[in-house]
């Protein structure tokens, strides 16, 4: 290591092989056929590539590769998926509840009380 070797321009490493087309078509289909879906970016770790993990509004998730940041918010964008980072915002207290199996009470219209209607009298 020379003493002019710290100013030289660092180049980014290049990224690695794109996610394969099977990974990118599960991506397509969970944005497509899940309701209330949210897309968390993960940094890459010393194991595991840069991933993207799509929580749906039940809390069921899929988690697969992508090349960089710029490839999953294109992803996102084409789909009009929120995205947020992991590292900041963290995952969805509904996708810890669908591990532990815990699902999501909802009101359907048979629960809700009648509708009275007082009609006002004519003029």
């Amino acid at each position: 290591m020379s003493l002019f070797d710290r100013f030289r321009r660092r180049r980014p490493k290049p990224a690695g092989p794109g996610p394969s087309t099977e990974s990118q078509a599960r991506l397509a289909d969970v944005m497509v056929t899940r309701d209330g879906v949210e897309a968390c970016v993960e940094p890459p770790t010393s194991v595991y590539a840069m991933t993207l993990c799509l929580v749906a509004a039940d809390g069921e998730y899929l988690r697969q590769p992508v090349k960089d940041d710029r490839h999953a918010r294109k992803v996102c964008a084409e789909h009009g998926v929120p995205l947020y980072d992991a590292r900041i915002v963290g995952y969805p207290k509904r996708m810890r509840d669908y591990e532990r199996g815990v699902r999501p009470q909802r009101i359907g219209l048979e629960d809700l009380p009648p509708l009275d209607v007082i009609d006002e009298p004519e003029r």
